[in-house]
């Protein structure tokens, strides 16, 4: 499982100068090379503050930076693709592993999408009707949950996703299942049980069951554009970007990241408030031009 906790940045976070200066070896060994490289960000918490909920100005000044010099920018989420598409394509990014690492698209065209694991779900939604736990589905690319009962529609507040309520789902000819709503307490988990189905937790009201393996869809990704594995860079700042920090390629985690993922990091930037992205494609020289 994954849960939202991070470190927030603060006013001493350390300058960006320094942080670097301690961390020669890596900026020289991910220097830029001349390669067109595959950079994939994480979105909440590294392309967008979660302090001010905007993406910063050096943030979107780097991205059209790295297209202008060839390079590949694309979103690695764990959003639905059709909430992730509605998010990044004003800001020019046409291209993403969405739904950690069970989709991916180019070019604003959906390549390949796959439901969870069918039998560990009809099986975890058997377990919450036996212990009277309602829960919700998406069923479809689409930001829509269905429920059975008006228990989850009280009980989930309306968020990016719409709930609606419909007469009754059969638990065992479901096919495709993206994502699963539960609405329990913090720590509650454990008792249902949910596993082996992955789950994340983002609200104090509710848990979603979906995939947490980010590093599946990039490598897939990368097989389809024919690329290297080594030419990829990521950037992420929380527990479901764990994944996508196990690559044979460059990994940089924000200043906001969990201790974790810093420890798992190729290199460590400043925070998503501090012009973290700008300042890590900066120092490994892809802000350059032809870079």
């Amino acid at each position: 499982m994954v849960s939202n906790d991070r470190t927030d940045p603060t006013s001493k976070e350390e300058r960006a100068d320094t942080l670097f200066s301690r961390q020669k070896d890596a900026i020289e060994k991910w220097q830029a090379d001349g390669r067109k490289k595959y950079f994939l960000f994480d979105f909440d918490g590294t392309l967008r503050s979660r302090t001010t909920n905007t993406i910063p100005a050096s943030t979107l000044d780097a991205l059209d930076r790295l297209r202008n010099n060839g390079h590949f920018v694309g979103l690695a989420t764990g959003r639905l693709q059709v909430d992730a598409a509605k998010l990044v394509n004003p800001i020019g990014i046409h291209s993403m592993v969405a739904d950690g690492g069970n989709s991916i698209t180019v070019d604003d065209k959906v390549i390949w999408m796959e439901t969870m694991p069918m039998d560990d779900v009809r099986d975890l939604l058997h377990r919450l009707n036996r212990k009277h736990i309602p829960w919700g589905i998406v069923t479809k690319n689409e930001s829509i949950r269905y429920s059975d009962t008006q228990e989850f529609i009280d009980l989930v507040p309306p968020s990016y996703m719409d709930s609606r309520l419909v007469d009754h789902i059969d638990i065992d000819s479901l096919d495709c299942v993206y994502k699963v709503f539960i609405p329990i307490p913090r720590g509650q988990e454990e008792t249902i049980p949910i596993a082996p189905v992955t789950w994340a937790r983002y609200s104090d009201t509710y848990a979603i069951c979906e995939p947490i393996d980010k590093s599946r869809g990039i490598r897939k990704l990368i097989d389809l554009m024919h690329a290297d594995l080594s030419d990829v860079v990521v950037f992420g700042d929380g527990k479901n970007d764990l994944s996508m920090f196990d690559g044979p390629w460059c990994s940089v985690a924000m200043g906001n990241a969990i201790p974790a993922l810093k420890e798992k990091a190729s290199l460590i930037t400043t925070s998503v408030d501090n012009d973290g992205i700008a300042n890590a494609l900066g120092a490994l020289g892809y802000l350059d031009s032809k870079q």
